[in-house]
């Protein structure tokens, strides 16, 4: 019997990605120590840490909608869709990632980070009823909507999937041999 050599391709399928569910799970603990410094020391007072006057501020909100406060009726049938549609997004990216090629690094580490700002958002959902949000931006009169970590995780999970994408479009087509 002939042995068969391993494609690159292939040996990328034999690599789990343990290292990066550690991250995303490092990320959903610094997400959570996060909120449990502004639960416990902002919540209570109402109070607003001016870090840069007029510009970033730390204020602690809840948010029991999606981004931006949408769908934030805050009905106990919305909180439970909300919630599972998080699960279901989480088992998603998370099945994405186990299945994902290891020379496949940016789509791996974006990955990582939309793992675990779901999981970080989802765990506020379940814990406090929305996702608690703090870091709060603003210019004259604008005021973008507050937000925490996990939401910079997705958000930079989603450009990173951008990016992916269009790299993969851009890179030519890979040929067997």
């Amino acid at each position: 019997m002939t042995p068969v050599a391993v494609g690159a391709s292939d040996a990328g399928h034999r690599e789990p990605p343990y290292r990066h569910f550690l991250v995303a799970g490092g990320l959903v603990v610094l997400d959570q120590f996060s909120k449990l410094w502004v639960y416990w020391a902002l919540r209570p007072t109402d109070a607003v840490i001016r870090v840069v006057p007029g510009f970033f501020h730390l204020r602690y909100a809840e948010n029991p909608g999606i981004a931006f406060s949408l769908l934030d009726s805050g009905t106990p049938a919305m909180r439970l869709t909300l919630l599972v549609i998080a699960a279901c997004a989480g088992v998603g990216v998370g099945l994405y990632l186990w299945w994902t090629p290891a020379d496949r690094r940016l789509l791996r580490w974006t990955l990582t980070c939309l793992l675990g700002g779901i999981l970080g958002n989802a765990l506020d959902r379940i814990v406090h009823g929305a996702v608690i949000d703090f870091l709060d931006f603003h210019w004259g009169a604008w005021h973008f909507p507050t937000f925490n970590l996990a939401d910079s995780c997705i958000t930079v999970g989603a450009v990173m999937l951008a990016l992916d994408t269009f790299s993969e479009l851009w890179r030519p087509a890979r040929t067997e041999t």
